[in-house]
């Protein structure tokens, strides 16, 4: 018997504001910055830097609705209005609606977002990621006008920009789950699993923001996944790797997105390296939300990957390291992952990988 992916919170469900407060930091290290930047006497004075500041964390709805008209008006927005309206974003949803209701306005940061002026791209992705921080309505009009560049520009070197459109990504796919629909057409898995499959040795860390966003994927969207996009990710399974950042989503993404079973194909150094990650990834503390991630569906994808009967020979499993596993798992004595283990266990007796008199002689299951 397979276990099925569930829509409902899954143990240990990571927020899904994560995305989003990390936007919030961002924009807290941005004005750490300008801080920093405007300390030059010769430039400005201390009354100056003073009023800067203060000017930016009081943006209220006239001043966001001033601004939309006049970037409307011109068919342009500056470094400048970008930036000021990121921060006007950042003080609540009250700025983002209004400038959502001014038609046109947001068409104008998009033609920036898509322009040839690089720095004006970096302004416009910070200033709609802080405006994905909107509810669905605005999230929704974001994907129409943007979604398609947002997913093109995952391929782009620049750094900011590239980690603003995952962040804007990550905001959307949180928030609406009709955008999420639209933005995996756009063949956005299948580049998410790229990102997040980086070598570790890649220094510029975007594993952990994909990771994010294949994780409210397969929690918010994952019967949208086309059967190109998991025949991509259950071909490429293996490019992942347990000491890799944002390993901690790994069995649950491909629990959620239904990539083990019987229906599957899956060749025998896929279920070899599921075996594997499961084995390297565990954590048996059951301490954390990553911790119970890691468990809990590691638990459940080697249950169908056994149910989906790999020929003897084909996993090389060791049956000591197997069994003490499974006894530390099952002293953890939690309800929901107990039956999880007697679903696994079931589902490898009936398999015969192994000697199962042998497995049941060393094995303590706690009622």
């Amino acid at each position: 018997m397979e276990l099925t992916a569930t829509t409902s919170e899954p143990p240990g469900q990571v927020n899904d504001t994560a995305l989003r407060l990390r936007t919030r930091e961002y924009a807290r290290q941005q004005r750490k910055d300008l801080r920093m930047d405007t300390t030059d006497a010769l430039r400005f004075g201390l009354g100056q830097i003073k009023d800067k500041i203060s000017e930016l964390e009081n943006l209220g709805i006239k001043d966001v609705q001033g601004m939309a008209s006049r970037i409307k008006r011109r068919k342009h927005a500056t470094e400048e209005d970008m930036y000021r309206l990121s921060h006007a974003f950042l003080q609540g949803n009250a700025n983002i609606n209004a400038f959502a209701e001014v038609q046109g306005a947001t068409q104008v940061i998009v033609k920036e977002l898509t322009g040839t002026h690089m720095q004006r791209q970096i302004e416009a992705a910070e200033c709609l990621c802080n405006f994905s921080l909107g509810e669905a309505h605005v999230c929704e009009k974001i994907t129409a006008l943007a979604g398609s560049y947002l997913v093109t520009l995952l391929n782009s070197q620049e750094p900011r920009l590239k980690r603003s459109c995952l962040w804007t990504l990550g905001n959307i796919l949180a928030t609406c789950r009709k955008s999420a629909n639209m933005l995996l057409q756009m063949q956005l898995a299948t580049k998410l699993w790229k990102i997040y499959t980086l070598p570790s040795d890649d220094l510029r860390g975007y594993q952990e923001d994909a990771g994010i966003c294949l994780y409210l994927i397969a929690t918010h969207a994952a019967s949208s996944i086309s059967v190109d996009d998991r025949r991509h990710i259950a071909e490429n399974l293996h490019k992942k790797q347990p000491a890799e950042p944002a390993a901690e989503y790994y069995m649950y993404i491909v629990f959620q997105l239904e990539i083990v079973s019987k229906e599957r194909d899956l060749c025998a150094q896929h279920f070899q390296h599921l075996y594997d990650f499961f084995m390297a990834n565990l954590n048996i503390g059951f301490n954390t939300s990553a911790d119970k991630l890691r468990t809990v569906y590691g638990v459940r994808v080697l249950a169908n990957m056994f149910a989906a009967r790999p020929s003897v020979g084909q996993l090389e499993l060791q049956l000591e390291q197997l069994v003490n596993v499974l006894n530390q798992l099952f002293a953890l004595r939690d309800t929901s992952l107990t039956m999880d283990l007697m679903q696994l266990l079931k589902n490898l007796m009936d398999a015969q990988l192994l000697d199962n008199e042998l497995v049941l002689e060393h094995l303590r299951v706690y009622a």
